[in-house]
């Protein structure tokens, strides 16, 4: 007795239709070997020029009406603040001022400014920006060159 032929049509695509369950149900990639694209670098020097325009530009606005520059960056300053943390510059700075309203700014502007005092003072311009977390701002110790005049002794 023959085959009819809607039988033998329903046979022969029986392995299709189990390839393509068996395919609907294994995870596999979009496209063989592909990774997610790299983050786009960073250019380290390029953020902390950033932090000291930022830092000068706020220190200009909110702070050299009542701490004209100089004020800052004296040998004064230096002796009170070397040795010590750039967190502990920034927490005073940030539980103090504004004087009107302490506290009031970014942990970033607070961070910039910080950054901006230590270049008046003489410290070198790191390769990276000043980190933004209390840890990493610990870690920072502020250390300035000698005046001028005290090398020629």
């Amino acid at each position: 007795m023959p085959i009819p032929s809607s039988a033998l049509s329903r046979v022969a695509t029986l392995p299709a239709t189990v390839l393509l369950l068996a395919l609907l149900n294994t995870p596999f990639a979009t496209t063989a070997g592909a990774q997610d694209p790299a983050p786009a670098p960073v250019d380290s020097a390029a953020e902390a020029v950033k932090q000291l325009e930022l830092g000068e530009q706020w220190f200009r606005a909110a702070c050299y009406e009542c701490h004209a520059t100089g004020a800052l960056a004296n040998a004064d300053f230096r002796l009170k603040w070397a040795g010590r943390s750039a967190y502990e510059l920034f927490e005073s700075i940030r539980s103090t001022m504004p004087e009107s309203d302490p506290g009031s700014l970014t942990q970033g502007t607070y961070v910039a400014v910080v950054s901006y005092l230590m270049k008046m003072n003489g410290m070198p311009v790191g390769t990276s920006a000043l980190p933004a977390d209390s840890a990493g701002l610990s870690i920072v110790k502020l250390m300035f060159a000698p005046a001028a005049s005290t090398l020629r002794r």
